[in-house]
C-alpha cells in the first residue's frame, strides 16, 4: 500500500497510511460441537456420573400434587449467581433480585401467568411484563446497553416459576439478556439419568477490512433553469431508531440489533433441528456467551475425518449468512433527495440540514445528480481458539478449558485405562483446521515443562506414526498457537485459521453531487446580443481600472502620484485611499 502521509525523516511516527487494517469491533461467536470419541457409560468416572442437582431443585422449585411450591431463598441465590454469570453488575443484581417476592406475590403477575396457562404463550418468547413491576427508582439499577435491564429477568423467572418451570438467565446469540426455559427432567422423585458429553468450543470471528469507495445508483436528480434557486432536503436511512436498526449490520455498524439478526441467521444456516434438540440437554451454561449454534462430529477410529466435514460445513454456512445479512441490511438503507422531507438523527435533539442551490447561470441550465457512495468491505471469517467443555445434563455440571487443562478435565471425568485414547482423540479433532483453499493447517503446538529450573520450551505438535498427538502428561500441555496461521504471503492476515474471505458491498448514507451544464442555450439572438454588449461594458471598465492603476504606479514621486491620483478620482477618493 502506498504512503499517502509523509512525516520528517527524524519522526518515529509511521510514515504512511494502511488501510488494510480490520475494523475496530470485530464480531465474535462460539460454535459447540459435541464430540463422539467412542466412548461407553462404563468409561466415564463417578464424577463424570454425578448428577449434582436438577435445575428445578438448584432453583428451589418444586412441583407438587397441590401446586407449585418456591423456596425464595434459594430461587434468590440461584438468580444472583445467574445473572453474575452473564455478566450483570453485582450492585444491579442483589437490587433486581431482591424484588423476586413481589414478583412473585404480585397480582399483576398471576392475572398474567394464567392468560400464559391458557393460551400456552411463553415470556421468553416475546411476553411482556412491564405493567407488572412496582414503582421504583430507577436510578438504583443499572440498565446494561446490551444485557438489558436484570429485573426483566427476574420477572420472567417469576412467571414461569408459577408455573413449574426454571427460566434460567441467559443470553441471545448477540449477547443480549434472555431466559431459557430448563428442560422437563421428569417427577421429583425419579432422578435424571445423566448423559455424559464432551465438546470443542469453536472461536469464530469475522474482521471486516476497507476496501475500494465508489459511487452507487442515482439517487435524484435536479434540473434548475437560468437564474433559478431552490431548496432540498435530504432524508436518510438513519432518520430514525427504527430505520437504522433494520439497516445496521455487523460489517459496517456496531448496532446491538445487528449481531442479533445475524447471530439468529448464523443458528439457523448451521444447526440442524434434531442437535438442536439434543443442546437442551446438554446445558444451558454453555450459551453464557454469544452462541453461532451447535455441531457434533465423531471423532472415533472409524470417522476421523467427519469433524473436518462438519468445520467446512460450518464455515460455507456461516459465510453464506454474511452476505445474506450483508445484502439484507444494504437492501433496507434508502436515500432520497427531495424539498419537503428532512434530516435527523436521534442523539438526544433533532437536527435538520437544508441546502440551496442556484443556478447563476443566465443561459443554460444546470443540472445536480445526487449519487449514493459504496463502500466495499472484504470480509473475512476466522478460527481464533478452540476449547474443550463437559457436560452430563445436570444443573452446574458445565465444564470449560483451555486446551492446555484438557489432561486435569480428562483425568478427573475419565477412567484410567482410556484416558489417553480420550485426550489423543479430542486433540485430533482441534489439531487440524482445513483452511480456505483447503490446505491442513496445525492450529495447536506443545509446550514442555522442565519442572527443575521452571522453564518452559515451545515445540512444533507433530503426529506419530499411528496418526494421532501424543497424550499430554504432567510435564507436556498443548495449547492453541497464537498469531495468523497457514497465512504466509496475505496482504491482510488475520488472527487464527482463515476459513472464508468475500467481498461485500454496502451502501453508505453519504451522498455525492456532480453539477453537469446544459449545452444548449435559453436566449434568442436578441437577448444575446443584450447580454454579449453588457459582458463587454463591464470588460472595457475593468480594463480602464487596470491602465489606471499600472500608469499611477509607474509614478515614482509621491507627490506627483497624488497630484495625478486627485485629478482622476477627486480630493475624496484620494484621502480615502491613503494616497
Amino acid at each position: 500500500m502506498p504512503g499517502f502521509i509523509e512525516f520528517d525523516s527524524n519522526n518515529p511516527a509511521p510514515i504512511s497510511i494502511n488501510y488494510s487494517v480490520p475494523l475496530p469491533g470485530q464480531i465474535t461467536g462460539r460454535r459447540v460441537v459435541a464430540l463422539d470419541l467412542g466412548l461407553t457409560g462404563a468409561d466415564f468416572s463417578d464424577a463424570a456420573r454425578v448428577m449434582a442437582q436438577s435445575w428445578a431443585e438448584a432453583a428451589g422449585i418444586e412441583r407438587t400434587a397441590s401446586g407449585v411450591e418456591i423456596n425464595t431463598g434459594r430461587a434468590t441465590a440461584f438468580l444472583r449467581e445467574r445473572l453474575g454469570a452473564i455478566g450483570h453488575d453485582s450492585k444491579s443484581v442483589e437490587r433486581a433480585v431482591a424484588r423476586l417476592p413481589e414478583f412473585l406475590q404480585s397480582s399483576a403477575a398471576t392475572r398474567r401467568i394464567a392468560r400464559m396457562a391458557s393460551d400456552g404463550s411463553s415470556l421468553d418468547r416475546g411476553g411482556d411484563l412491564s405493567g407488572t413491576r412496582p414503582p421504583e427508582d430507577d436510578d438504583w439499577i443499572i440498565v446494561d446497553p446490551v444485557l438489558g435491564d436484570p429485573r426483566d429477568l427476574v420477572e420472567r423467572f417469576a412467571a414461569q416459576a408459577a408455573l413449574g418451570v426454571v427460566a434460567v438467565p441467559t443470553v441471545t446469540g448477540g449477547g443480549k439478556g434472555t431466559t431459557e426455559d430448563a428442560p422437563d427432567e421428569g417427577p421429583a422423585d425419579v432422578p435424571p439419568v445423566p448423559a455424559p458429553q464432551f465438546f470443542l468450543i469453536e472461536v469464530y470471528e469475522i474482521s471486516s477490512i476497507l476496501g475500494d469507495y465508489g459511487l452507487g445508483r442515482t439517487v435524484r436528480t435536479f434540473t434548475l433553469l437560468p437564474g433559478e434557486t431552490t431548496t432540498i432536503k435530504l432524508k436518510t436511512w438513519q432518520t430514525t431508531t427504527e430505520s437504522r436498526e433494520v439497516a445496521s449490520s455487523i460489517i459496517d455498524s456496531h448496532e446491538n440489533s445487528a449481531k442479533e439478526r445475524f447471530a439468529t441467521k448464523v443458528q439457523d444456516e448451521t444447526t440442524d433441528k434434531q442437535t438442536s434438540e439434543k443442546s437442551k440437554k446438554w446445558g444451558i451454561e454453555a450459551k453464557a456467551s454469544a452462541s453461532w449454534g451447535w455441531g457434533s462430529a465423531s471423532v472415533t477410529a472409524s470417522a476421523s475425518g467427519e469433524h473436518h466435514a462438519s468445520r467446512e460445513q460450518f464455515a460455507r454456512s456461516t459465510s453464506e449468512a454474511v452476505g445474506e445479512h450483508a445484502r439484507e441490511a444494504s437492501a433496507r438503507r434508502e436515500l432520497s433527495v427531495t424539498s419537503t422531507s428532512e434530516t435527523s438523527v436521534e442523539t438526544g435533539q433533532e437536527t435538520m440540514t437544508e441546502r440551496v442551490i442556484s443556478n447563476v447561470n443566465m443561459r443554460r441550465v444546470l443540472n445536480f445528480v445526487f449519487r449514493e457512495l459504496n463502500q466495499t468491505y472484504t470480509t473475512q471469517l476466522h478460527l481464533k481458539s478452540v476449547k474443550v467443555a463437559f457436560s452430563n445434563g445436570a444443573s452446574e455440571s458445565w465444564r470449560e478449558v483451555p486446551l492446555a487443562g484438557l489432561r486435569g478435565l480428562v483425568a478427573e471425568l475419565v477412567e484410567p485405562a482410556v484416558r489417553d485414547q480420550t485426550a489423543q482423540r479430542i486433540l485430533k479433532a482441534a489439531g487440524t483446521v482445513f483452511d480456505l483453499n483447503d490446505m491442513p493447517v496445525r492450529t495447536i503446538e506443545r509446550v514442555v515443562h522442565n519442572p527443575t529450573d521452571d522453564t518452559a520450551q515451545t515445540e512444533a505438535a507433530n503426529l506419530e506414526a499411528d496418526g494421532t498427538f501424543s497424550a499430554p502428561t504432567a510435564t507436556r500441555f498443548y495449547r492453541f498457537r497464537r498469531g495468523s496461521l497457514g497465512q504466509d504471503g496475505s496482504a491482510d492476515p488475520v488472527d487464527g485459521v482463515l476459513l472464508s474471505s468475500q467481498q461485500i458491498v454496502m451502501r453508505t448514507d453519504s451522498v455525492i453531487v456532480e453539477a453537469l451544464l446544459g449545452q444548449s442555450d435559453a436566449l434568442d439572438n436578441y437577448a444575446m446580443e443584450i447580454q454579449e454588449a453588457a459582458a463587454t461594458r463591464e470588460t472595457l471598465a475593468n480594463d480602464r481600472e487596470r491602465m489606471i492603476i499600472t500608469a499611477l504606479e509607474a509614478i515614482q514621486d509621491p507627490g506627483a502620484r497624488a497630484e495625478a491620483a486627485a485629478k482622476l478620482f477627486g480630493p475624496a477618493a484620494v484621502e480615502g485611499n491613503g494616497v
